[in-house]
């Protein structure tokens, strides 16, 4: 009987300590592949990517009101948020404008920008939400621009989530892009 009930709390204690699996997002580009394509000398770069320190974590972010914010344990960027913006921008802005951008700043470039992320995070009503400021450096001129934009969700869960983000950093490269393009 003793072996019974042994054998009986080992099995539950084994089914409650089931280890969550952690699920890793990775921030990519939607851009045709190309490969052996020599890289000309960019005239525009991404200069500064600098993304508010609540964010620059591995877990997923949602604001859960009154100024909380929680960050998953168990749903998790691939790599750290300021390399992944730094290529996903670069790529998406190039793409947008027609041009040439580099995601870091070469001794021929002519036009540098800075780009600060402020808030991105999913919040309690099924959207996603990204505020950013940019400026554009042209000699000694800059521009200062910004961006404030919530997608909703088109399912629940973080995937979806993910989706909406990248969704709202494709308007943003949009944005930059048509900001070098007028600058």
């Amino acid at each position: 009987m003793r072996f019974i009930c042994l054998f009986a709390a080992a099995l539950l204690a084994a089914c409650s300590s089931q280890p969550q699996q952690t699920e890793n997002y990775l921030l990519r580009a939607e851009i045709p592949a190309t490969s052996g394509k020599q890289l000309a000398a960019s005239t525009v770069a991404l200069s500064a990517i600098r993304v508010a320190t609540y964010i620059e974590q591995p877990g997923l972010v949602l604001a859960t009101g009154d100024g909380r914010i929680h960050a998953a344990r168990n749903h998790q960027w691939a790599e750290p948020l300021q390399v992944s913006l730094r290529r996903f921008l670069a790529n998406e802005v190039s793409a947008a404008s027609g041009m040439d951008v580099s995601a870091s700043v070469l001794p021929t470039t002519a036009t540098r920008v800075n780009v600060t992320v402020d808030q991105l995070h999913g919040d309690g009503q099924g959207a996603a939400l990204l505020v950013a400021y940019w400026e554009v450096e042209t000699g000694a001129q800059v521009s200062s621009f910004e961006f404030a934009q919530r997608q909703t969700l088109t399912s629940d869960g973080y995937a979806a989530l993910v989706q909406a983000e990248e969704a709202l950093l494709r308007q943003l490269a949009a944005a930059i892009a048509a900001s070098i393009q007028t600058g």
